[in-house]
């Protein structure tokens, strides 16, 4: 969408300058769970580290990293960490792992994708300033303003801002369902949602009046798509078992094809979540960015820590009319109602 391209190419110009053309890379952080957000992020940054001709020779999950294995698919070169909402203590496995990583490669350039930072607790963050303040060739990538002044603030290695990597998803994964609701409202079940989801989950479905409410971490029960995601699961397991006995080079290519494969499931399946409404709202930032991409009219409302509200402020000056903004569940229905009677207008 030509309200999204500038995002794309701010990003290019800044991973360029540390993922010059040709380079041989790691990529860690690969998801395997049910947030859409964390698929599209992943496609996102698989389709810039290809425009930017570098050469992914190891990746991995959260339950897959093996540091041996990442020295001898790369003997040197830089390690991305995988950019997305989870470098504080929110999401803890993230983190230890973000760490790990750090200390067991010490003379590796680390680049850490964009992030979105939050830390609740002030012995993880002291804990998370002594790792990253020993590794001396760590760069920071920040989604937002705030988290790139509170890491400025905090720590000692560059901080950068970039957009979040969603916004390069590659358009063929964006695939538009078929609409049977006026409103649908992704709300997060999560720690990390205001006030819990509005009243009525799921009324919508039931003939009642009011949007659909759902959270697009719960998969549902369409045995196709099941069948295709245990079948991307199988190609997952048989790569790491190639990995273990011993050809970790030569598991890359089908691991990255699984992951790649698990992400586009996900986000398909987002996609039409989505666009089942006329209209959307959403406390979660990914429903905002793709609701962009797809072209949707929706609603944006506050999350509990103020993640989305922070990429609104810092990215979102140049969103079309169909794009806004409601601090209340009150507020993000009058405004749904106003874009629905927009949509209906001749």
């Amino acid at each position: 969408m030509p309200h999204c391209a500038h995002h794309v190419s701010y990003v290019l110009t800044v991973l360029d300058r540390l993922v010059p053309a040709g380079t041989r890379c790691a990529v860690i952080g690969a998801p395997l769970n049910s947030n859409v957000g964390d698929s599209a992020i992943w496609l996102g940054q698989r389709a810039l580290l290809g425009a930017l001709g570098a050469d992914v020779r190891y990746a991995c999950d959260l339950m897959s990293y093996d540091a041996g294995h990442l020295a001898a698919c790369l003997p040197d070169g830089p390690i991305m960490l995988t950019g997305g909402g989870n470098l504080g203590d929110l999401w803890e496995d993230s983190q230890l792992l973000r760490e790990q990583v750090l200390r067991d490669f010490p003379d590796r350039r680390i680049v850490q994708l964009p992030q979105s930072v939050h830390f609740t607790d002030h012995t993880n963050l002291t804990r998370a300033r002594r790792v990253f303040d020993a590794h001396p060739d760590l760069t920071l990538l920040l989604r937002d303003r705030h988290s790139l002044h509170r890491c400025r603030t905090v720590f000692e290695a560059p901080a950068l801002l970039a957009p979040d990597l969603a916004f390069a998803v590659p358009p063929d994964a964006l695939t538009g369902g078929t609409v049977a609701h006026d409103v649908v409202w992704l709300a997060r079940e999560d720690k990390e949602s205001a006030k819990g989801p509005p009243a009525g989950r799921g009324a919508a479905r039931r003939g009642h009046s009011g949007p659909y409410v759902f959270d697009w971490t719960r998969e549902g029960a369409d045995l196709d798509w099941r069948r295709a995601k245990e079948a991307l699961w199988r190609s997952r397991a048989r790569a790491l078992c190639r990995a273990g006995s011993g050809d970790p080079p030569g598991a890359v290519p089908a691991l990255l094809a699984a992951y790649d494969g698990l992400a586009r499931l996900q986000l398909a399946r987002g996609c039409r979540l989505l666009t089942a409404g006329r209209v959307a709202v959403t406390d979660r930032l990914h429903g905002h960015v793709l609701a962009l991409l797809l072209g949707l009219p929706h609603i944006l409302v506050a999350d509990r820590y103020g993640k989305a509200r922070s990429h609104w402020e810092t990215w979102t000056t140049h969103r079309p009319p169909t794009t806004q903004w409601a601090w209340t569940e009150g507020e993000a229905r009058q405004r749904a109602g106003r874009l629905l009677e927009a949509l209906r207008a001749p």
